[in-house]
């Protein structure tokens, strides 16, 4: 009985230090929690998983599903691949995991427009790709660009391509079954090439 009278006062004894020891570790936890509202701290972390490759990474609703979720993008140029990369990164326990990327793409992330957008009759948002001028030139050239959505896993794609005495031609890719989606791509080029034709088949301007 004694034996366990001196356990009691033993337990009594080190109870508050067991309360605080557990108080403190919990604030502790709680200062290391990452702020993935702030864009810098997105990019760090995106580029501990993806490498300094990455050129983009913005957090946002791109399935819906989980409270933090980063599209990021990456660009790739060595002797074997060239062209870009786009990335779903969920948080997962205070550090990103990498849930789906596209095929590597044409493009490059220089002087180029990307950004997140929500688009008519979807309940998450998109990334919207554009190469503008980068792969233009005065005897002609292309414009790559691309809407990916992470949800569906698809990736839209639009090619412009011109050359000497050659059309303003625009590519469509066959997987756009939303009309109001073919008609952004077509009205966002007609902008700058109102005289652009639809054709119905890609080129490769390499070859």
């Amino acid at each position: 009985m004694s034996s366990n009278k001196k356990l009691a006062r033993t337990l009594i004894l080190f109870l508050p230090l067991l309360i605080f020891s557990c108080s403190k570790e919990k604030k502790e936890q709680a200062k290391q929690m990452l702020d993935f509202n702030n864009p810098k701290v997105v990019m760090e972390e995106t580029k501990k998983l993806l490498g300094d490759n990455v050129k983009f990474a913005h957090k946002g609703k791109f399935k819906g599903e989980l409270p933090v979720e980063i599209a990021a993008g990456i660009e790739i140029s060595d002797k074997n691949n060239w062209g870009i990369k786009f990335y779903l990164l969920n948080g997962v326990e205070n550090k990103l995991v990498s849930v789906y990327e596209t095929k590597l793409l044409e493009g490059s992330f220089s002087e180029c427009l990307v950004n997140q957008f929500k688009f008519p009759g979807f309940d998450y948002e998109l990334v919207y790709y554009n190469s503008q001028d980068y792969f233009l030139g005065s005897g002609g050239g292309e414009i790559f660009s691309y809407i990916i959505d992470f949800k569906k896993q698809n990736t839209y794609y639009a090619h412009l391509f011109s050359g000497p005495r050659k059309p303003v031609s625009l590519f469509l890719s066959e997987n756009i079954n939303n009309q109001r989606i073919k008609d952004f791509f077509i009205s966002n080029f007609r902008r700058d090439f109102p005289s652009l034709t639809v054709v119905p088949d890609d080129v490769d301007l390499d070859l």
